[in-house]
């Protein structure tokens, strides 16, 4: 609904101007990250020669994502709805995509698969099972998720915590804008009926700039949240666990691109019969 009336709050005199789409950003943000920043990683994990070289690395890349919620924060200053309602993203990246960008539950949920792995795996300790797993790399590197600190694994349980308090709130707050947009339309929809589409539009520009507002804030404390996991997770893991770490959420995100794997979906999608 956000998108298909946004028209009606918007003006050549008030509307703030991009200097480029925002879909063009993120193929270049995650063109950056495809092919500099996750190969740099990567290579620093198979040498590990230096925990400090891997350390400027692992900054790097959670830099980067920083710098990608910032941009996000900005265009929604600018057009909100082109982040709710991105019809840029593709099929694979829409399921995943809560208040414009990945669901903070997907950044603990990753890291609880290597939790999860790697107890799983304390039966083998003697075996080569984890170094086959994450590749040819330094024993160390390999099996640094298993038997993780107690302090790490009771901040993932606070992250958890307050992201179970956090989510419904910022979902609720969503919902009540887009009910207070329909209510306040439908109240004052009488000039319209009468034939006076000018007052109409009028109450609907009205309407429209007072959710986008409150929209916007919402998405702002999305992205704080999503912030704030990313940095509880990487500030209390080790080096090569938050290393680990990112490697593997910037994986996720470079594969929802990847042209074979969408060839695949494409093929397996089933006609919609009515």
């Amino acid at each position: 609904m956000l998108k298909a009336v946004g028209l009606f709050g918007r003006s050549g005199n008030n509307k703030k101007s991009l200097p480029r789409p925002f879909k063009d950003y993120y193929s270049e943000w995650l063109t950056t990250l495809k092919t500099s920043l996750l190969p740099s990683l990567r290579q620093s994990l198979s040498d590990a020669s230096s925990l400090s070289h891997l350390s400027l690395h692992v900054d790097a890349l959670h830099r980067h994502f920083l710098s990608y919620y910032d941009a996000l924060d900005s265009a929604a200053q600018s057009d909100v709805a082109q982040l709710l309602f991105p019809d840029w993203r593709n099929p694979l990246e829409k399921p995943f995509l809560w208040l414009a960008d990945l669901h903070p539950y997907l950044f603990t949920n990753l890291l609880r698969s290597f939790l999860d792995s790697d107890n799983d795996s304390d039966s083998d300790a003697d075996s080569d099972s984890v170094v086959v797993q994450f590749g040819d790399r330094p024993w160390h590197i390999a099996t640094a998720w298993r038997s993780p600190s107690s302090s790490l694994t009771q901040k993932v349980e606070q992250v958890e915590c307050g992201l179970r308090l956090m989510v419904p709130a910022l979902a609720a707050r969503a919902r009540d804008a887009q009910a207070a947009f329909v209510e306040r339309v439908a109240r004052n929809w009488g000039p319209y009926d009468a034939g006076k589409k000018e007052a109409a539009k009028a109450v609907m520009a009205e309407a429209m700039e007072a959710e986008m507002e409150e929209m916007v804030s919402v998405l702002v404390d999305a992205n704080r949240l999503r912030r704030s996991v990313l940095a509880e997770i990487v500030g209390a893991a080790s080096v090569y666990q938050a290393a680990l770490f990112l490697e593997g959420l910037a994986q996720f995100l470079v594969g929802f691109r990847n042209p074979e794997l969408l060839a695949q979906f494409d093929q397996c999608k089933t006609p919609l019969r009515i």
